[in-house]
Order: structure tokens, then sequence, then C-alpha cells
């Protein structure tokens, strides 16, 4: 049996709290404070104990980089073993689109080869296990608005998190 291990750092976008089991990288919980962090550690794998491990010192370097503006892509093995076929396909397709860039739930269902599973991509996102590395800040609503985010304080992080990524301040 693997073993089970989570750790947390607090940057100014929020606290990220990860959990790892096998080498691979299986929730980040993305929060707006370290006990928020801990709850959803307890919720999604309450038999793991703190630890570190290479794996997180390179995702927390990672994520430093990123909050600086000075990494566009993410370089980690994820565990997504847990997710459906479609959950995989939107995953993958959110992957690749750009940084700075945002597109609509609509746009990625199609890019997902799913035209006209719109709400179901809105599901998936919702649910994301890997906020911030599968960029689910990055989709938004047909019309612009920005829509719902589960990460850091909801949509005022999303914005925030838009606005680093298309140079328009940290």
């Amino acid at each position: 049996m693997s073993v089970k291990q989570w750790d947390m750092l607090s940057f100014e976008y929020g606290t990220v709290a990860l959990i790892s089991c096998g080498g691979l990288l299986s929730r980040i919980c993305f929060t707006s404070s370290p006990d928020k962090a801990l709850s959803e550690v307890c919720v999604h794998c309450p038999d793991a104990g703190r630890g570190s491990q290479p794996l997180f010192d390179e995702v927390f370097s990672q994520l430093k980089e990123y909050f600086r503006g000075d990494r566009k892509t993410f370089d980690v093995r994820l565990d997504d073993a847990g997710l459906s076929e479609f959950a995989r396909k939107v995953h993958n397709a959110l992957r690749n689109v750009p940084y700075g860039s945002v597109i609509s739930y609509r746009d990625l269902a199609r890019l997902a080869g799913s035209a006209g599973a719109a709400r179901a991509v809105g599901r998936v996102m919702s649910t994301n296990p890997f906020p911030l590395i599968v960029p689910c800040h990055r989709v938004v609503n047909a019309d612009g608005r920005l829509g719902q985010y589960s990460g850091g304080a909801g949509k005022a992080t999303k914005a925030r998190l838009i606005a680093l990524e298309q140079g328009l301040g940290p």
C-alpha cells in the first residue's frame, strides 16, 4: 500500500495543500487559509500524514515561480486515475489553453471533443482536483463573465490569477 502524505504552503493568493500517494500528486487543495486547507485535506484524504518529500518541494517551487509570473506551464505527474474519461479529456484540453488566455465552457467542451457539453465541463471544473496546474481559473462564461471559482477566495482569486497571467499585476 502506498503512503499518503500532505504538506501545505501559503502564498499571497491563498494556501495550497498538496496530497500525494505513490509518488504522484493526487490532489491540490487551494483555499483562502491554512485552516480551510487542512479541513480539505481531512475531507479528501483523512488517512494521510503530514510529511515532506521531493515531489512537494518541486510543486511548491513551481507554484512560487508561477505566482511570480515566471512559470507558464507545470511539469508535475498527476494521479488522475479517479477521473472519468470525459474529465481527463477536459483536463487535457484545458492544459493546452495558453497562459494568459481565457476560454468559455462551451469552447472548452468543443476542444475536448464534446460540443454541447458546456454544463458537464462546468461540473468537471467545479470538482477539479488539480487547480492551478489544470488551470480551471481560465474558464469563463460565454459572455465573458468570470463565473464561479472554488479555489482561493473564489471569484476574487480567479480575477487575480487571470490578471497575473495577463501581466496586469500580482
